[in-house]
Formats: structure tokens, sequence, C-alpha cells
């Protein structure tokens, strides 16, 4: 099983390995229970430590983390750390991922991950 001791370390493991899915479903379980484990450390991971490319593949499990934490707080952070990614800032020839350099423009960044946090944000008990 996989295992991490930082919150950057399982954000950027996500970016680097290669696509194939033999390590997945550890690296989401292993990924979700880090990021549930503490919501102010998470948010404040979002907000001040996780760039461009670690929000994009984090955004997978966006749903799980919410659902767990039952966290509106990191709901809005995920939005307030989305709206700081800008066309301007958006420099999507550099990011490590192969996949990102070639399919992931600006718009379908931030349509991909307004998706994720929707329906993030409906995995919350009301």
């Amino acid at each position: 099983m996989i295992k991490f001791d930082t919150l950057k370390e399982a954000a950027r493991f996500r970016v680097v390995e290669s696509e194939d899915n033999y390590w997945v479903e550890d690296y989401w379980k292993a990924t979700i229970e880090l990021f549930t484990k503490d919501v102010a450390a998470t948010i404040n991971f979002l907000q001040n430590e996780c760039d461009d490319e670690e929000l994009y593949f984090l955004s997978e499990i966006f749903e799980e983390i919410v659902e767990q934490t039952q966290s509106e707080e990191l709901v809005a952070a995920l939005r307030s750390r989305l709206a700081k990614v800008t066309p301007e800032n958006y420099n999507q020839q550099n990011f490590k991922s192969e996949h990102m350099r070639k399919w992931v423009d600006y718009n379908e960044y931030v349509k991909s991950i307004e998706e994720e946090i929707n329906y993030a944000e409906g995995r919350i008990n009301k």
C-alpha cells in the first residue's frame, strides 16, 4: 500500500507518476486518508502550497474528501483556490505531466475542476 507523510508528497505523486492504473486505487485511498485527517491543514495546503497541476489531479478525489469531512469551509477553499487560476497565469507548457501539457488548456482545466467541486459540494448532508 502507498503511504504519504505530507500533503505535498501525496499531491506531487499523482503529477509525476505515469498514468498506469496499477497504483491508482492505493493512491486514492492513501491520499483521501491524509487529506481528511485535518481539514484546516488541508485548506492551508490548498491555499498556500498546492500548485495548479497538483490541484487538477487532486480534483479526482474532491468528492470523497468532502463527503468524509462534510466541510463547507473546504468547498469554499476549493472555489477560492480555483479562482486564483487566471488565463494570464495558467502555464500549460510548464506542467510536468505530459497529459496536462497536451490536453488540458485553461478552459478545460477550469471546467473540469469546477465540475468536481460541484459534485463534492453535493455530498454535504444538509
